[in-house]
């Protein structure tokens, strides 16, 4: 009875070492297309962003006479421009640089611009670029949303333009009040 207890023992041993095996194999195979998916995701290109429908502004001739000095907006529209370009590096970088440039952007802003309605738009822009930020560096998520993050960047970004301008235009006009 002791020989069966020892064979029946011994065929559990192999049993469970084999399956131990099996779903190693199995990990590491599911690791390797993980890391393959994580490469195919975030590889945007140049045509993935211009396929991205949103309205694009420019800023106008008296907007563009207020932001010249304005140099932290004026690198903004440099990242912007070579965002839309395929290139997130930028946006991928440490926190910190990003954190900082954002820092600068608004303490930098010159003082005819500097209104809650402006405010506002940068700081909708600095979660965008957190938030995209943030999708770049979670190797499992699809190229879509990181699409949709830069897509959201773009917007943001647009936004403020829009927004600079119409305050620029607001003050422009002269508008007498009957009495």
């Amino acid at each position: 009875m002791s020989k069966v207890k020892l064979v029946f023992q011994y065929i559990i041993c192999l049993f469970v070492l084999a399956l131990h095996l099996q779903c190693k194999n199995t990990k590491d195979t599911n690791d390797l297309s993980l890391s393959n998916n994580s490469t195919e995701t975030h590889e945007i290109t140049s045509t993935d962003i211009n396929a991205i429908k949103y309205t694009e502004y420019v800023l106008s001739d008296l907007a563009e006479q207020k932001t010249k000095d304005w140099l932290k907006f004026q690198n903004l529209r440099d990242h912007i421009e070579v965002l839309k370009k395929g290139d997130i590096s930028f946006f991928k970088d440490d926190k910190t640089i990003i954190q900082g440039f954002i820092a600068d952007l608004k303490n930098e802003i010159p003082d005819s611009l500097d209104a809650p309605s402006i405010t506002v738009r940068l700081k909708v822009l600095e979660t965008t670029m957190y938030k995209l930020d943030e999708t770049l560096n979670i190797r499992s998520l699809s190229k879509q949303s990181v699409l949709n993050n830069i897509k959201e960047v773009l917007i943001a970004h647009n936004n403020l333009i829009l927004q600079i301008n119409k305050k620029i235009e607001k003050e422009s006009q002269k508008i007498v009040k009957p009495q």
